[in-house]
């Protein structure tokens, strides 16, 4: 049993706090793959939660694989965020505390035809094109908007 099933089947949809690790891959174009999630379909930072013995670093690698398909090293910590609170289609609550590496692609990225049952789409945007995703949550609105000016905020 994951962690999370593990935690839900003694608290139920109650709000619990949660740690998530993801990463931020860009590519020659200063691009940035997002994902479009299967759960909520929006699109995404691939990153997911954290399991019980795993590090933050291996948490955001072992996401970004299993979502994308690319095999990543991370380049740095880029940044903590844990003041946001969402609920999630099934209505678990969560306040989640993420962590958010820079990657670099260590398998070829070869084509974006990988999907799953969390990853219903890849693709690379630019800063623009990210402006104009409807479907993109605040808080990765946040996280890449850090990123394109490279000022990394603290207490959010």
């Amino acid at each position: 049993m994951d962690y999370i099933s593990y935690i839900r089947s003694k608290v139920g949809q109650e709000k619990v706090i949660l740690n998530f690790a993801g990463g931020i891959l860009a590519n020659e174009e200063e691009k940035i793959l997002l994902q479009l999630r299967g759960d909520k379909k929006t699109w995404a930072i691939p990153g997911g939660a954290m399991e019980l013995g795993e590090s933050t670093l291996d948490t955001a690698k072992r996401e970004f694989f299993e979502e994308t398909g690319i095999q990543v090293e991370a380049r740095r910590l880029l940044n903590v965020y844990s003041n946001f609170e969402e609920v999630y289609p099934n209505g678990d609550k969560v306040q989640t505390v993420v962590f958010i590496y820079e990657m670099e692609a260590v398998s070829p990225i070869s084509q974006l035809d990988f999907h799953n049952e969390e990853t219903l789409r890849l693709g690379f945007f630019s800063k623009e094109e990210i402006q104009d995703l409807e479907t993109l949550s605040p808080k990765h609105r946040l996280m890449l908007d850090e990123y394109f000016t490279n000022e990394f905020k603290m207490g959010h």
